[in-house]
């Protein structure tokens, strides 16, 4: 029989979408939600995923959803069906009388040694007194409770639940108790798989070294440090058993092909066409390897800027618009040394070079050589310094050398995006304590970052700077380890950086706001410092003429503001932050609603554009795809004009063209003139596709 709905009659503890995880009875539904008028329509199995059940089937659903409920402590459910006739097949009906759960009454942990703190304990019980004796949360703690003893290195503890059988009231006194034994060290460690790798190489990798503590982050650690290695595709360690103090440790790895080949396609709406290339040599000798890495972007991007679906980065006639439609491009030669003098430490050498392109900003050339050493505290807790020498060269960059500093003559402009030094010294550090890297749910991670460039570092350009950025992850509601879905989640997110320039600032070094991964009301870099840039056509119009365009008289407050085009200038300062509600919709969908502020500030800057900050609301869709989390965000633009600093490109006696600030600012809102209500509100929708969470 088919299946037109699916329904739960009486389920109020646990939640439905849960419940239809653990049945084969499924409802039929359209393969696409594009498909969804059609499907309305016909039941065309081209358009309709039909789905069908039979009696035993429902049978065996019902033994389903009562293990369910017993399992979460609700062991006198009871589960029935009733089936109707309905246009498209049959509505099924479970009728669910849950009952009284079974309850942990009085609850203690004993342990026979003092080994976990009150803290702890705290930490790994998932249950407590007048809970439903839920078996899932009670293979959760006991799990949890073994992985903490055994980090204090205790690898041989043994946890035993007592309980008895339930009385009339439903009510069962629970007791775990912990006997830790013994500590347990680790013995000899040996290897097998290995081939190219010597066991001495690998040896370097490893925390479990003879004589020290056996625990379960020793082994994770060992294992993910391994996986660091690209000549490694597999490692696993092997437990040893129970019963002997010193621990005989033997790590199957399997190794990788030493060299490998990879190209990648695809596009985007502002980098336009990609391509990328990688070439590593895996072995080459002391656990080293060796990565070329080459990409090229804004392909065809003269043919699609403004059109369809793609960002219109800079009108097309205005001066400098080839400049930031030409492919940029990208590459580097790294050289990696791991496990220097101990597993957490490794160096790197990498020679880059390469054309980059911040969308209506500037074009930046570079070519150098970075060095750098990376030292881990702790898991996941690396802490990095870093030096870059580099050759680099700012082009397109009239509109931000006249705007951000005053500097507007064409021989003091050609004179800074001739090729300069930036050489800066930087210290890192940062930490990972999420639960997940691609969605997390719980947890926390940060990072912060200092720079200083100076002559003293070999730098022309000269400044200190600062950022730090942090996220924070709570999951509330209900929770079921069973289940292959996310809790709600509350995300939290927040950026803060300072610079202090010492003469022109690298536009690399400013701060921006904006984008798939920042403000979302806004495209990428547009919220912060910006300028207006008009054709002289529309000031012609307008009534001004080339001796006052060029003397910077026009006035351009009469002019529409659909004919200006913004251009972002940057900012010495930025203070940014996110809140996110992640809400589960399904196993594999889900829907956020979002509030991102930030303000981008010109402090110490001799600069026409001012500070800007804005808060945008939003909503969005999450898709668990193979390949990852697939995102779709609509930011809520702000709305009300703006002053702001207006620039355009003259033409003097020679025929060369420079950029003229004009004296009067311009009243700008990018939804003037009026269009209508509904036209208003979806220039003020700003849409972002991407791969993974915004944060």
């Amino acid at each position: 029989m088919d299946v037109a709905s699916l329904t739960f009659d009486g389920a109020k503890k646990v939640s439905a979408t849960d419940l239809k995880t653990v049945l084969f009875t499924r409802t039929s539904s359209c393969r696409l939600v594009l498909f969804a008028p059609i499907c309305k329509l016909t039941p065309n199995l081209l358009f309709t995923d039909r789905r069908r059940t039979t009696r035993k089937a429902l049978g065996e659903d019902i033994t389903a959803l009562r293990v369910y409920y017993w399992r979460r402590g609700y062991r006198e459910a009871q589960v029935d069906t009733v089936l109707a006739p309905v246009k498209r097949g049959m509505a099924v009906t479970f009728r669910i009388v849950e009952g009284e759960p079974t309850r942990v009454g009085a609850f203690t942990v004993t342990q026979r040694a003092p080994v976990l703190s009150r803290r702890e304990l705290d930490d790994a019980v998932a249950l407590q007194e007048g809970d439903p004796l839920s078996l899932v949360a009670l293979d959760s703690t006991l799990a949890r409770l073994k992985v903490a003893v055994w980090n204090h290195g205790y690898g041989d503890v043994r946890i035993d639940p007592i309980m008895p059988a339930p009385d009339a009231s439903h009510v069962v006194p629970l007791t775990i108790d912990i006997d830790p034994r013994w500590l347990t060290r680790v013995g000899t460690v040996q290897f097998q798989g290995n081939s190219v790798l010597s066991d001495a190489t690998l040896r370097r990798a490893l925390l479990l070294r003879p004589g020290a503590l056996y625990t379960r982050d020793a082994v994770l650690e060992s294992q993910r440090r391994l996986f660091q290695s690209p000549a490694i595709n597999r490692a696993l360690v092997v437990t040893p058993a129970a019963g002997d103090s010193v621990k005989q440790i033997s790590i199957a790895v399997t190794e990788s092909p030493p060299r490998h080949a990879s190209v990648t396609l695809g596009f985007n709406t502002i980098d336009f066409g990609q391509a990328a290339v990688e070439l590593r040599h895996n072995v080459l000798g002391a656990g080293r390897w060796l990565s070329l890495r080459a990409a090229a972007g804004n392909l065809l991007g003269e043919q699609l800027n403004g059109r369809a679906v793609f960002r219109q980065v800079i009108p097309e006639d205005t001066p400098d618009a080839s400049v930031f439609l030409s492919p940029t491009y990208q590459g580097s030669l790294t050289l990696t040394q791991p496990w220097i003098a101990g597993a957490r430490t490794s160096a790197s050498v990498t020679v880059f070079g390469g054309r980059r392109s911040l969308p209506g900003v500037v074009v930046d050339e570079d070519a150098g050589v970075t060095l750098g050493l990376v030292h881990e505290l702790g898991p996941r807790l690396p802490v990095g310094i870093n030096y870059r020498l580099e050759s680099t060269r700012v082009r397109g960059g009239a509109v931000y050398f006249c705007a951000g500093y005053g500097i507007c003559d064409d021989a003091t402009v050609t004179a800074l995006s001739t090729r300069q030094r930036l050489a800066p010294v930087g210290l890192s550090a940062w930490i990972d304590r999420a639960d997940d890297l691609e969605a997390p749910t719980r947890g926390y991670t940060a990072v912060i970052d200092a720079e200083h460039a100076s002559s003293a570092t070999g730098s022309t350009f000269s400044h200190e700077r600062v950022a730090g950025d942090g996220s924070y992850y709570r999951a509330f509601g209900r929770s079921d380890p069973d289940e292959d879905r996310f809790p709600k989640v509350l995300a939290l997110h927040g950026r803060a950086g300072w610079v202090q320039p010492h003469g022109i600032l690298h536009p690399r070094a400013r701060f921006y706001a904006g984008g798939m991964q920042s403000v979302r009301g806004f495209a990428e870099n547009e919220l912060g410092p910006q300028v207006l840039e008009v054709r002289r056509a529309s000031l012609i119009a307008a009534g001004c003429t080339d001796a006052t365009i060029a003397s910077g008289s026009c006035d351009p407050s009469g002019i529409p503001s659909s004919e200006f085009f913004t251009r972002p200038t940057g900012g010495s300062s930025v203070v940014e932050g996110s809140a996110e509600l992640r809400l589960p919709l399904g196993s594999r969908l889900g829907t956020v609603v979002f509030l991102d502020g930030a303000y981008v500030g010109t402090a110490g800057l001799d600069v026409a554009a001012r500070g800007r900050g804005a808060i945008t609301p939003g909503a969005g869709l999450r898709y668990r795809s193979p390949l990852g989390v697939l995102r779709l965000d609509f930011g809520l633009r702000p709305v009300g004009a703006q002053s702001l600093p207006v620039v355009a490109a003259v033409t003097d006696a020679n025929g060369a063209q420079h950029i003229v600030r004009l004296a009067t600012e311009k009243s700008y809102s990018p939804i003037e003139p009026d269009p209508g209500t509904l036209r208003s509100i979806a220039r003020r929708l700003v849409v972002h596709f991407a791969m993974g969470q915004a944060f």
